[in-house]
């Protein structure tokens, strides 16, 4: 059919298909500007750019559909949508940032169309350019909706597990104060009555016997509170209190473990900000522990730009990202994305069998630009 028989709707909802592809594209690439990352850790995954191109090409459908606003999410959901939304639970979004991105891509749609009023040969109908202007922000609409959705209903699963997962760690320090610690005290309280009656001798062994025990009671105690909350992160600070607990974690485990510090300067962040590194931090050397088989860690905290990022690599087996997602080991990952998340931060993941594991956290300092001198 000749270009200049069609109507505006039909040579639009043509432009889209054809053009759904430099669309994803330039999506990704804004969001990566904006958000000073590279494009790949906008969407990791090359699928992706497979996907939105097929729900672009979907949206042409309803641009000449007799009436696309009654369509709702639920019609609109496809096997790539479902992709989507999947890779934004994945990657840890907070609803305000995906109803950010769809927003951003119903600037692009809305760029796109006036590039298609232009070039489209002729004079449009101007309630043909209304309604497809109208049917293009129901798009980028519908998409969010859909991602929100599915990544509200596994944050909400997510909650429910980590309640548990809560609940599982003080049954934890429970037993661990009940099983070790009560049987240490009860062989101190033996040895102690056991020192009545007894020789000078045997007493003088006892009592040096009772001090080697009750020296393993106080260094059990030391660490269950320091597993409950680092007293040198409330006293030194976040970089002292990593260094500190690296350098056991190091000698306990006969893992070597590099540690570098990056602009930051005596200054304290805020409380709840440490905390969260500080947690995320350990539980990324407890994976490390668990499953990488790794020789070495290296750990980067940096201050840039207004931001603070812990950087932990390890060059362990590695693991296949898309694989662990539907795994439920990946619980600790969540639960440090569940960390990350309330705080603004992000949190992402790279990975792949052999090469090792590399955790980025980031997330804003909270303090005052320092002061450039301007003389």
């Amino acid at each position: 059919m000749d270009q200049t028989t069609l109507s505006f709707e039909q040579y639009s909802a043509n432009r889209l298909i054809a053009d759904r592809h430099q669309i994803t594209r330039t999506w990704v690439m804004k969001l990566s500007a904006d958000l000073d990352i590279h494009p790949v850790r906008v969407l990791p995954h090359d699928s992706i750019l497979d996907d939105i191109p097929v729900v672009l090409g979907r949206a042409a459908e309803f641009l000449l559909s007799p009436d696309p606003e009654k369509l709702t999410a639920e019609q609109f959901v496809t096997a790539e949508m479902r992709n989507i939304a999947s890779l934004r639970r994945r990657q840890g979004y907070e609803v305000r940032e995906i109803i950010r991105e769809f927003d951003e891509l119903a600037h692009i749609l809305d760029l796109a169309a006036l590039v298609w009023v232009d070039e489209y040969p002729g004079t449009p109908d101007p309630r043909a350019v209304g309604l497809v202007f109208g049917r293009l922000n129901r798009v980028p609409l519908l998409m969010g909706e859909v991602t929100v959705g599915v990544v509200e209903e596994e944050r909400n699963e997510l909650l429910r597990r980590l309640a548990g997962a809560e609940e599982q760690e003080r049954l934890r320090i429970s037993r661990e104060l009940h099983d070790q610690m009560g049987q240490l005290v009860t062989a101190l309280q033996v040895g102690l009555k056991g020192l009545h009656g007894s020789d000078e001798d045997n007493r003088t062994r006892r009592v040096a016997e009772l001090e080697l025990l009750a020296g393993r009671i106080a260094r059990e105690v030391h660490q269950l509170a320091v597993e409950m909350r680092p007293p040198g992160l409330d006293n030194l600070g976040l970089a002292p209190a990593l260094e500190g607990m690296l350098h056991e974690w190091s000698d306990r485990n006969g893992i070597e473990c590099d540690f570098q510090v990056v602009g930051l300067g005596p200054e304290r962040f805020a409380p709840e900000v440490e905390t969260m590194l500080y947690r995320v931090a350990q539980e990324a050397l407890t994976n490390v522990l668990k499953h990488a088989a790794a020789t070495r860690v290296g750990v980067l905290l940096e201050r840039r730009g207004g931001s603070i990022s812990l950087v932990i690599e390890d060059d362990g087996q590695g693991f296949d990202t898309d694989l662990l997602y539907e795994k439920t080991q990946a619980l600790g990952l969540r639960g440090m994305r569940e960390r990350v998340a309330p705080l603004g931060g992000r949190l992402d993941v790279e990975s792949s069998p052999g090469v090792g594991t590399t955790l980025f956290v980031r997330v804003s300092d909270g303090l005052p630009p320092p002061e450039t001198d301007m003389t």
